[in-house]
């Protein structure tokens, strides 16, 4: 009885996302319920939103009404965009962005931006941190723009990729591309669809609705890439990203001074590694729990860290968002139609806005201005082009994008300012560390999966990862089992 009383209870410190075996009961649950109702389209609908409600409460409570407050919000503007005329869809729309936005900043940002306002105007406002315990007040008691401890937990989970999901589908309702959800069950769906809660892909209201009309039918060869990009994702996020990150990212870059250069360095590259896999370990297994129910979703990663450029690298990383921000955000600006200027000023505002979709902090703000600097270089140069003519061109190419990216990625992980900087300097301060014992005492596992995992990234062909995929498909299900029952236990072996 206790444990089906924690099941259904919610309880921040347990987790509930795709490393954890509660998710896993729980999907197993979803997929029982799902054959009982899987031939009437409605029911099924109506029962994946009513476990999509269920899952986001039991990972953020009763900030679940949140997003039921965004569904009812966004299904009554839609409607009003769709029942207007022509020339006035402009206002409803206008209103729904803005109202979009509002809920965004309240429940996300109120706290980063009353700390700007702090420090640019030196005055001593107060905010309400919704997602603190006890719902405590977070002011800017260090005069820093990124001060250094915010006690804070995760706003509910998805409320930004359901806000960006919300202001595309009323942009494409105001562009008339597409017809509004019948009711607000049916958007309520398609905004808070579980799978695809915690990182994407974020999914186009013209490639759901058609999936939402059809019926549900899952052959042996889909359900075995299913459950291949399960497994994959798995071995991706829940063993190679969380053992970097315990043994080699978190320890540096939480107190970079306490390491020497080398360590430094270490840490540096494998968050590069570790973000990659978490990021497209998610996606797999979204996708693939996604596939079990019935429903494709877009790709997300293309091997981004064999890019060349970082315009290619954006091609390839984080598909959805780039494509979201480009189609929405960029070409709305203006994008490369008006001149020059037009297109530096869009792209630039456009990385910006990025960077705050990510996190609300300045150093999400500092890597988004440096990216953006580059790809207007790389854009002012064409040097996109000039890579592709030569082998010796896109080799270094390769290699100072990958570095870029990196170090990049420095201000993107470090908790404040202060702590960029210092693991920033301290990467050329290479005393204090004997690679050969401390590589084998100390970090000889987690170095060599990292070395492992950076060369899988870079040096596999896609065709390889595909024959892979097909090569399983012919595997007979007790093999498959066997798998599934490995990956599981080392899984469970490397979280403990």
């Amino acid at each position: 009885m206790s444990f089906l009383s924690d099941f259904f209870r919610f309880s921040p410190q347990k987790g509930f996302l795709f490393t954890s075996v509660e998710f896993w009961i729980f999907f197993c649950l979803v997929l029982g319920g799902l054959s009982l109702c899987y031939k009437n389209r409605q029911a099924r609908n109506t029962f994946l939103f009513a476990a999509s409600l269920f899952f986001y409460y039991k990972v953020a409570g009763f900030f679940v009404l949140i997003l039921l407050l965004s569904v009812l919000l966004n299904h009554v503007i839609g409607k009003r965009i769709e029942r207007n005329a022509p020339g006035k869809h402009a206002f409803m729309f206008l209103v729904g962005i803005l109202a979009n936005i509002f809920v965004l900043c309240v429940f996300r940002y109120n706290v980063f931006f009353t700390q700007v306002w702090n420090a640019l105007l030196g005055t001593d406002l107060t905010a309400i941190d919704y997602f603190s315990e006890g719902f405590s007040l977070a002011g800017n008691t260090s005069g820093s723009l990124l001060p250094a401890a915010i006690e804070r937990l995760m706003p509910p989970v998805g409320l930004s990729f359901v806000t960006l999901q919300a202001v595309g589908y009323l942009a494409d309702l105001k562009r008339g591309r597409i017809r509004s959800f019948a009711s607000p069950g049916d958007l309520g769906f398609y905004l808070i669809f579980f799978p695809k809660a915690v990182a994407g892909p974020v999914v186009r209201a013209q490639e759901f609705m058609p999936q939402m009309q059809s019926h549900y039918m899952l052959t042996r060869q889909e359900f075995s890439a299913a459950l291949a990009l399960i497994l994959t994702g798995l071995i991706k996020k829940a063993v190679v990203a969380d053992f970097l990150d315990a043994y080699i990212v978190s320890p540096v870059f939480d107190n970079p001074d306490l390491f020497s250069g080398l360590e430094k360095w270490m840490a540096l590259y494998g968050f590069s590694v570790w973000i990659y896999f978490a990021f497209s370990g998610y996606t797999d297994m979204a996708t693939g729990v996604s596939s079990l129910l019935g429903f494709s979703l877009p790709a997300n990663f293309h091997s981004p860290y064999k890019a060349s450029s970082l315009t290619d690298f954006w091609r390839r990383w984080h598909i959805s968002l780039h494509t979201w921000f480009r189609d929405y955000v960029y070409v709305p600006l203006g994008g490369n139609r008006h001149g020059n200027f037009r297109m530096t000023l869009a792209l630039v505002l456009t990385m910006l806005a990025a960077g705050l979709w990510y996190g609300a902090g300045m150093g999400f703000l500092i890597w988004a201005a440096l990216h953006a600097a580059v790809l207007c270089v790389e854009k002012a140069s064409r040097w996109n082009a000039k890579v592709e003519r030569s082998r010796a061109l896109h080799l270094a190419g390769w290699l100072v994008t990958f570095n870029m990216i990196s170090f990049s990625w420095i201000f993107f992980r470090s908790g404040t300012l202060q702590s960029a900087a210092d693991l920033f300097f301290g990467l050329f301060d290479l005393s204090g560390f004997d690679p050969v014992s401390n590589l084998d005492a100390t970090y000889g596992i987690a170095f060599l999966l990292m070395v492992l995992a950076f060369v899988l990234m870079v040096a596999v062909r896609e065709r390889r990862k595909k024959a892979w995929l097909r090569a399983f498909e012919r595997w007979p299900l007790v093999l498959k089992f066997l798998l599934t029952a490995s990956i599981a236990t080392l899984m469970v072996i490397f979280r403990a």
